[in-house]
């Protein structure tokens, strides 16, 4: 044992250090001082990949985590970053402000949180009911027992605990958000013979309205549309030249829109049904003609718009329950689409129908390894990129596959987008002069976010390319608090602040003017713009947002009530402290009163120079400028 223990010492003693940049030939103090360094700078080091680790999040700290902004480089990068790497956004974004001048749908519920509500009423009481559960199975005996082929015999907490899971709401929906309005959301923008027309939808109406993108209004004179049966709420709008699609829970219906009489009319063509219900629907950009449906159970119906027929296929995946079980297609290019789950993207050839490519390795780049999935995904325009949305993440993927070139589905960059809701809408659109603009949005009015990125992202060399920190333009609540301090939107018979707060269903993102403009469309109909612009034209263009809300809320007029007291608070300790303020107080004047300026007596200031030592210097500088010399100009005589 003995000599085991001195053959351990002895090699330990025998360690040797090996570092390139160490000088054996130092001198003690100088190598004692090199490898403090390097213990250092491994301290450091292991602190910083602490930091950057993914993590296992609890629910309280779920979104005090900040994400790292990154971008894919080379194999060969050497770890430096280029100059001004993390860019800032030139815009700024003015108050929000309602433009709808039409209020719809007054005294209703939220549709969209509507569903959430009832399943957590639902399960608040299953706690209890999941105690009941516990209880029979800790008696270790038959729970039920079968008299007959109709008569069961069980316990009496069992049928308690069946009859409660038989009233749950929606089997399919147990989510934190309401991913039935996933996906594109109900308002697009469209033009019609060289006139902007918005496509939008609340509750169970279709609009069809013409739209001023310069004065950002909203012409209800000329507007189309149509009504669905009451309980046929639509969950989302496509559109496609004069297509429209539109999806509810278990239903798909293609309307026409056709010109008679200089005004616009819409008809339904086809209606589809489904036994589950759908999860997505968009139209093919390079095929027009293809019409993509996807249900919880992975299953595509591919439509022919040009002959209205559809074709089945089940799509590859694996899922446990179907469960908010989310999906969609979406296509872009000529020889595949792709197929959007909560962990996946996988790719299929439009030809045979066959899955050749899935990326699957969302976890591996995420800070999260816990709650990070897909709820949101777009394509960019004529381009083989993707942007989706997870819980805390955007990313840029690179959707080109070649078997020849090792070409395979990779992610490019990656935003932290700070919201505190999951992102259910994208839209993007062109900034400035090579780069393109996306905007990001939950269901939650307050979070949405603006990045920008430069279009030649592929081409680019990966050393060199440069990332945007995500910005987050004011909420409508800016608006309303500014408005209430000027005495606005104060009238206690008009409640705005809840109808403000209702879920956003729409996301639409285009140019006007020298700037861009951010529309907003809530699920009561109620739409709103935010305006960006550059930073040096702020000061310049008035902000009527303010004025805008007030107008819009006297359009929100129910019927008035007679308010009764309902409750008296008890105040006595706060009169105890009240001192009575004087008659003799001058009540609403200004007490504060400017002074006088203090006039220069120019006799003080000579007798001051005389009486001491002062440099007579700044006397004469005194004495020039009371004279008012002028002073000839200088003349550069070198360049004669």
């Amino acid at each position: 044992m003995e000599e085991n223990k001195q053959d351990i010492i002895r090699k330990t003693k025998e360690k040797t250090i090996a570092a390139d940049s160490l000088d054996n030939n130092a001198p003690v103090h100088q190598i004692i001082e090199f490898l403090q360094s390097k213990h250092k700078k491994n301290k450091v080091f292991n602190y910083y990949s602490q930091l950057v680790k993914q993590r296992n999040t609890s629910w309280f700290s779920h979104y005090l985590y900040p994400g790292q902004t990154l971008t894919a480089f080379g194999n060969d990068w050497d770890g430096g970053l280029p100059s001004k790497f993390f860019e800032t956004f030139a815009h700024r974004s003015f108050l929000p402000k309602m433009i709808t001048t039409k209020v719809r749908n007054t005294n209703v519920t939220d549709p969209v949180t509507d569903i959430m509500s009832k399943k957590i009423d639902w399960n608040q009481p299953w706690q209890y009911q999941y105690r009941k559960l516990i209880s029979l199975k800790a008696r270790k005996q038959k729970v039920y027992e079968w008299l007959n082929e109709e008569v069961l015999h069980c316990p009496k907490d069992l049928v308690e605990v069946a009859e409660h899971w038989e009233k749950d709401p929606d089997i399919y929906f147990d989510a934190s958000y309401n991913w039935y309005y996933a996906g594109n959301g109900n308002m697009q923008m469209i033009s019609i013979g060289g006139d902007d027309y918005l496509v939008h939808s609340d509750m169970n109406c279709l609009y069809l309205s013409l739209f001023n993108r310069n004065n950002l209004t909203i012409e209800y004179e000329y507007e189309a549309k149509y009504k669905f049966p009451e309980k046929m709420l639509i969950l989302e709008t496509v559109v496609l030249q004069n297509i429209i699609a539109v999806r509810t829970k278990y239903k798909v219906v293609i309307l026409k829109f056709t010109e008679r009489n200089d005004l616009l009319e819409l008809t339904k063509i086809k209606e589809m049904d489904s036994k589950l219900p759908l999860t997505g629907i968009s139209f093919d950009e390079y095929h027009k003609n293809i019409l993509y449906i996807t249900s919880l159970d992975y299953k595509l119906t591919i439509v022919n718009i040009d002959r209205m027929k559809g074709r089945s296929k089940q799509l590859k995946g694996r899922f446990e329950t179907l469960a908010d079980n989310w999906n969609t297609v979406t296509g872009s290019e000529r020889m595949y689409f792709t197929h959007v789950t909560k962990n996946s993207l996988t790719l299929y050839d439009k030809r045979t129908n066959s899955a050749f490519e899935r990326w699957k390795w969302l976890r591996d780049i995420t800070d999260n390894s816990d709650c990070d999935f897909i709820t949101s995904a777009k394509y960019c325009s004529n381009k083989p990129l993707m942007y989706i949305g997870t819980n805390h993440h955007m990313l840029l993927m690179d959707m080109r596959y070649s078997k020849i070139e090792n070409q395979k589905v990779k992610p490019l960059q990656r935003w932290t987008h700070g919201m505190q809701s999951v992102p259910t809408y994208l839209s993007m659109c062109n900034y400035e002069h090579d780069k393109e603009l996306i905007c990001m949005s939950s269901q939650w009015c307050e979070d949405m976010c603006v990045v920008s990125n430069h279009n030649d992202i592929v081409t680019r060399d990966s050393n060199f390319r440069k990332t945007m920190t995500p910005y987050r333009p004011p909420s409508i609540f800016t608006t309303l608090h500014r408005a209430q301090q000027k005495m606005q939107c104060c009238d206690l018979h008009i409640p705005i602040r809840d109808r403000l707060s209702v879920a956003v269903t729409g996301l639409t993102l285009f140019e006007c003017n020298e700037g861009y403009c951010i529309l907003m469309q809530n699920s009561l109909g109620d739409i709103s713009a935010h305006v960006l612009c550059p930073k040096t034209m702020l000061t310049f263009i008035d902000d009527d947002a303010t004025e805008k809300l007030n107008e819009w809320s006297n359009l929100c007029i129910q019927s008035k009530q007679i308010f009764e007291v309902s409750y008296i608070k008890n105040i006595k300790k706060v009169l105890k402290n009240l001192k009575r303020v004087p008659d003799t107080y001058p009540i609403g004047e200004n007490t504060f009163k400017r002074q006088k300026e203090y006039e220069i007596d120019e006799k003080d200031i000579y007798d001051l120079y005389e009486k001491t030592d002062l440099d007579m210097g700044l006397l004469d500088i005194w004495i020039k400028s009371n004279d008012k010399q002028i002073i000839p100009e200088t003349i550069d005589q070198s360049i004669e």
